[in-house]
């Protein structure tokens, strides 16, 4: 049987395979988005060629395309993982159901990449070049399941979020011995119906142990957090003036707000609070300028407001820089926390404003800067 003939898409990625250990190749990735990705609205994949772009202007050319397309567009109500913990629940074998439900096809497919342990072969390579292999199996298995109503970013999300927190930290949920895994959307039909255990997440007291006076603070003050799944932590500040630090700690099942100074005097007090009364999170920016005498410094910030559905509102705010190029080195880090809080949280739009000296001045100008 003869190979199929290449499309224009498949030609561009191996001009970009082939090249891209020899120059930047940031120009032909950013091709990729622009007339193929975007306009067939493949926008986890687009996501995760835009991450993989070293050159910062083109990154950031391909991050407001990628934006203003999703302005645009009405994308299917899909929990991910690590926040939806009922994927397991999807058999792998078998039919595909024939549904346009897209959280199901999200589920089927997080559940077989989980039971076939997909690509786990190829783990050193996934590390290093996840935006290919994303794609690479994303158009594989679509082959296969466009015909049972499966949308292909549906997949391609299930296909990251597989690599992103099962395949990468070797968090398999294990099915009962004697379970098969068929070809995805082969149509091999199976009569033993998968049982196991959710993906269980490295425990916080784990993903703190090189940090031993932590573990012991928790074990002070919320003992609790020691055993529940670790999910991210990121850091903040209080306020624009006169703030103070503080680590934020999202886990399976609460939302800490950790101060960055934990004894002695004006120490700060631990706050954590549920994750279920997290009703989203609103994320603005702000711009603030504080003037000194004929001196002025401006402050570029993201802000995050997290509202609960007990009338509560905690406000932080995260240092973007204060000039183009501090910027452009702490937006990729701070879009990749936006990425994982957007996977766990509803993300709204916030305000967007200018201050100086405290007094609101003008409207700025949009969403996440």
């Amino acid at each position: 049987m003869e190979d199929e003939e290449q499309t224009p898409e498949d030609i561009l990625i191996d001009q970009y395979v082939d090249l891209k250990d020899k120059q930047d190749s940031s120009d032909l990735m950013l091709e990729l988005i622009t007339k193929y990705l975007i306009p067939e609205g493949r926008f986890e994949e687009a996501r995760s060629w835009r991450d993989a772009i070293t050159n910062q202007e083109i990154k950031h050319e391909a991050a407001e395309l990628l934006r203003n397309a999703l302005k645009n567009v009405k994308l299917s109500s899909i929990s991910r993982l690590p926040q939806n913990k009922d994927w397991y629940l999807a058999s792998p074998a078998g039919h595909p159901e024939k549904t346009d439900d897209q959280q199901y096809h999200y589920d089927r497919t997080v559940s077989y990449s989980n039971a076939s342990k997909a690509i786990i072969q190829y783990l050193d390579d996934v590390k290093i070049c996840r935006n290919e292999w994303i794609t690479f199996v994303t158009k594989g298995a679509y082959k296969s399941l466009k015909e049972y109503g499966a949308e292909i970013d549906t997949i391609a999300m299930g296909i990251s979020d597989y690599i992103e927190f099962i395949l990468i930290p070797d968090q398999f949920y294990f099915f009962t011995e004697g379970d098969s895994t068929p070809t995805i959307g082969s149509g091999i039909e199976e009569t033993t119906s998968p049982e196991a255990q959710p993906v269980k997440l490295n425990p916080v007291r784990n993903a703190y142990g090189n940090q031993p006076e932590m573990v012991d603070y928790f074990q002070t003050h919320f003992p609790q957090l020691l055993d529940d799944g670790f999910v991210q932590n990121f850091f903040v500040s209080t306020a624009v003036v006169g703030g103070k630090d503080e680590e934020i700690l999202v886990t399976q099942n609460y939302l800490a707000f950790i101060p960055g100074k934990k004894s002695g005097w004006g120490a700060g007090d631990l706050n954590v609070i549920d994750r279920s009364t997290v009703d989203h999170i609103s994320v603005g920016s702000e711009v603030h300028t504080e003037y000194q005498g004929l001196i002025s410094k401006t402050q570029s910030f993201w802000t995050l407001t997290f509202a609960t559905n007990q009338y509560t509102q905690f406000t932080r705010w995260m240092y973007l820089g204060k000039n183009e190029s501090e910027m452009n080195v702490n937006r990729p880090k701070l879009g990749k926390t936006l990425d994982v809080l957007s996977g766990n949280f509803e993300l709204v739009q916030g305000d967007s404003f200018q201050t100086s000296g405290g007094y609101t001045t003008s409207v700025g100008f949009g969403f996440w800067v």
